[in-house]
């Protein structure tokens, strides 16, 4: 039933209501030839129509028009979210490098605080989220198994020799495999080595998150040209609206309903950038 016509029954309970109370409690009233009767009479059918049955109506009726709010708003979240999908979602490859030994992450992820997974304006694109950043950097190194998750095991799907990121201060900063101990090392570099670079933004908009939609763009650019050679556009909708019930992380539990759709724990933007820059075929170990 549309809210409109629940705020139309709502009114025309309530002028009935009114109406035939009154008209009871003057009929009460003047039929009794004594004071008493006359007082009597009236108290009774006030008793009829107490407060009580009148609130309990009203408040059903309230809890009616918030059940249509609500179903009207998860009805146009939804909607939202598929015209997003339809008209947005998706990659763009448009060159395919191989043999790439190493890439630079113009701009590493932030660890989000907790507050930012339940947070609907938090603008950190939770279709690429990554919860641990660490994880972002080792995503690129480790190998990946059959499900895309990363592993320290040999597999096919090798990754790259080296990542590279921004440095607080001068210079860039190094990470690689340590071939002993098979942990993420981190060097200080004074130069960029890595001709491709990785890059993410939030795009959602204020409609978006109005409905617990986030969108999120990533990219993968040729430095020494500046062309991208690779784009994925990808959507989330938090189908509870923000309940933080059970301890649940809206946003991290958001990449359930995605477009394109997200493997659980997988290294998602590994597995695109993966598509546009292979890593190289030789055994990164090898010295």
């Amino acid at each position: 039933m549309f809210i409109s016509e629940l705020k139309i029954l709502e009114t025309l309970f309530w002028l009935a209501y009114v109406a035939v109370a009154g008209g009871l409690i003057y009929a009460a009233v003047r039929k009794p030839d004594s004071l008493r009767g006359k007082v009597t009479a009236g108290v009774v059918v006030a008793l009829a129509f107490s407060v009580l049955p009148g609130i309990n109506a009203k408040e059903a009726i309230e809890r009616k028009l918030a059940q249509a709010e609500s179903a009207k708003y998860r009805e146009a979240a939804w909607a939202h979210f598929r015209k997003r999908c339809k008209e947005k979602a998706g990659e763009k490859i448009s060159q395919v490098i191989e043999d790439v030994e190493g890439i630079y992450l113009q701009r590493p992820r932030e660890k989000p605080k907790e507050s930012d997974l339940r947070d609907q304006y938090w603008m950190g694109d939770p279709y690429g989220l990554v919860l641990y950043p660490p994880a972002e950097i080792s995503q690129y190194l480790r190998d990946l198994d059959s499900n895309g998750i990363p592993t320290v095991k040999s597999t096919e799907h090798g990754g790259f020799r080296f990542v590279e990121t921004p440095s607080v201060g001068p210079g860039f900063l190094r990470h690689e495999i340590d071939d002993v101990g098979g942990k993420v090392v981190t060097l200080h570099s004074d130069t960029r080595h890595s001709r491709y670079a990785v890059s993410w933004e939030d795009i959602s908009t204020s409609e978006d998150r109005k409905y617990w939609v986030a969108g999120g763009r990533l990219k993968v650019l040729d430095l020494s040209t500046n062309e991208v050679l690779g784009e994925r556009v990808g959507y989330v909708i938090e189908t509870s609206f923000g309940s933080t019930a059970g301890g649940r992380r809206p946003w991290l539990i958001a990449q359930r309903n995605a477009c394109p759709p997200i493997r659980r724990n997988a290294a998602v933007d590994r597995l695109f950038v993966h598509k546009v820059l292979k890593p190289m075929k030789e055994d990164r170990h090898a010295k």
